[in-house]
């Protein structure tokens, strides 16, 4: 984008029309003013157009952050009921384990 003000020159608008003999040929020049404030112009829409998409830009951020957030936490949930599933069901081994061996000595009395 740089590149095409730096690059930026005078408009320059020649027409011949050869077919109608009442058209004449014809030059135009742009002045200096206008050329700078086209060029001014082109400048300040795209620096507002480029304010636009930062601010954009930010917002998608943000919402990717949140959901970034939200998705962590979920797997904060998911890894401790996980843990809390796994703990369980040691105790419950543990328990049949106990009741295992209680079933087996009373069997060989």
């Amino acid at each position: 984008a740089v590149g095409w003000f730096e690059r930026a020159k005078h408009c320059t608008t020649l027409s011949i029309d050869e077919d109608d003999p009442d058209n004449t040929k014809r030059v135009l020049e742009e002045s200096e003013e206008v050329f700078q404030s086209r060029a001014l112009t082109a400048l300040y829409e795209f620096i507002r157009g480029m304010t636009e998409k930062v601010l954009e830009r930010r917002d998608e951020l943000a919402l990717v952050a949140a959901c970034d957030d939200k998705i962590a936490m979920v797997k904060e949930e998911s890894d401790r009921k996980i843990t809390q599933l796994e703990d369980e069901n040691k105790r419950l081994r543990g328990i049949l384990k106990s009741m295992r061996n209680a079933l087996d000595k009373a069997l060989k009395e």
